[in-house]
């Protein structure tokens, strides 16, 4: 890992991973409910022929299993079920991991009002205008006292901590990750994959993964367009990325499935991490930037937190602290680099028959949004038209690449 961050934030996600199963069974006994299935494997697929991105992913992927001792298998693409991509868009190897997997985040957060209900939690149904020493403020209805506050609105949470005059330029801006997936049913004779196919995180993108659900039912996913404000709708393009994506590169014949859109925001930090923990305003937590990794860590995190809250040990990671220096993992030349390759996914963008002149192309375009933003150091390339509009201030940026931590490769997150 290029930064402690990097390293706090993997350690979260693979103790999480690690947690499910016994969180969601805690959460259903209190509920009096059964706990929503987890799914079991998860095949990760390495397609040359789109990105770049992933032959190098994949074998950090590789690395980190084979380190961690994981139990992992190789596969040959070919050989998967409901498996049929366009034949020029077949992926070159796959890994299945069988303690990883997927579950349905609509019958997680069901399961989590249900216990608030049985333990008693008083909700209120309204807007917050302002959080102030000790106070939440609402639009309508009474002000909230408490000792203790958690700011935990995801990509809104910006809003929020943007009217906390003590911490004005001292934690990093939550932006919104809008993302489109689909909710599928699959008509009949339609042969679908029965375990989690994906492919590694896509640069600025997401990669492209297929979740199964139930018997008939999957999931496809995902875009992320990365804004200031929160966009009511998704993007035309957007939609046509997943459609184009997952019946390129996982099955022609997912066409014939009935789908509906869904849109949500993900909290994303200017800087790429989370921000989980207290701040200097006596009383005050944040817990937010979660980006993509929220649903995945969320066992971790609340136990954490639980920790941090009593004045336990075992609490939040310290370089994950929501008052600090934005994060910076790359160089100038790193992000750069990077940017690049995220501008290039997609089939024909690949060095080679051409595609070397349209590479030096989207690197002078690259370079030119570095210099309009100032930047001396690497950004997130999913963040860089932000830099280079002025929406986002990129002079308190200072390379901290040498700051502690370790290894350069960090395994993929899940879906």
């Amino acid at each position: 890992f290029r930064h402690a961050a990097g390293r706090a934030k993997f350690d979260l996600i693979r103790s999480a991973v690690a947690a499910w199963p016994g969180w969601l069974d805690d959460l259903a006994a209190i509920a009096g409910l059964e706990p929503p299935p987890i799914r079991r494997g998860t095949v990760v697929l390495d397609n040359p022929n789109v990105s770049g991105f992933d032959p190098p992913n994949f074998d950090a992927i590789l690395e980190a299993l084979r380190r961690d001792e994981a139990d992992h298998e190789l596969v040959d693409p070919v050989d998967l079920r409901g498996y049929r991509p366009a034949a020029h868009l077949r992926a070159s190897r796959g890994v299945r991991v069988p303690s990883d997997g997927a579950i349905d985040a609509f019958a997680v957060m069901e399961l989590l009002d249900r216990t608030a209900d049985a333990l008693g939690v008083e909700r209120s149904d309204g807007r917050v205008e302002s959080v102030r020493d000790g106070i939440v403020r609402c639009e309508q209805g009474p002000d909230v006292r408490a000792a203790r506050i958690i700011v935990a609105a995801g990509a809104a949470s910006d809003g929020l901590i943007q009217m906390i005059p003590e911490l004005d330029g001292r934690v990093p801006r939550i932006l919104h990750g809008t993302g489109v997936g689909l909710r599928c049913r699959a008509t009949p004779n339609l042969a679908t994959p029965d375990e989690v196919l994906r492919t590694p995180n896509r640069g600025a993108g997401l990669g492209v993964y297929h979740v199964p659900i139930g018997s008939d039912r999957f999931y496809l996913g995902a875009t992320n367009v990365v804004s200031v404000e929160a966009r009511e709708h998704a993007r035309l393009g957007s939609l046509h990325l997943v459609l184009q994506s997952a019946m390129d590169e996982i099955s022609s014949e997912l066409r014939h499935a009935e789908c509906r859109m869904v849109t949500g925001h993900r909290p994303i930090g200017a800087d790429g991490f989370p921000l989980l923990g207290r701040t200097s305003v006596p009383g005050l937590w944040i817990a937010t930037g979660t980006r993509r990794d929220g649903v995945t860590a969320a066992p971790e995190i609340a136990r954490r937190f639980v920790n941090e809250l009593l004045g336990m040990d075992d609490g939040l990671p310290e370089p994950l602290s929501p008052e600090r220096t934005p994060i910076v993992v790359l160089d100038r030349d790193q992000g750069i680099d990077v940017a690049v390759r995220s501008r290039l996914i997609g089939p024909g963008s690949s060095p080679g028959g051409g595609g070397g002149r349209l590479e030096d192309e989207v690197r002078r375009q690259v370079v030119r949004l570095y210099d309009r933003a100032g930047l001396g150091v690497g950004v997130p390339a999913e963040l860089l038209d932000l830099y280079a509009e002025g929406r986002l201030d990129g002079s308190n940026l200072a390379n901290s690449t040498s700051c502690p931590a370790v290894r350069s490769s960090e395994r993929g997150v899940r879906p």
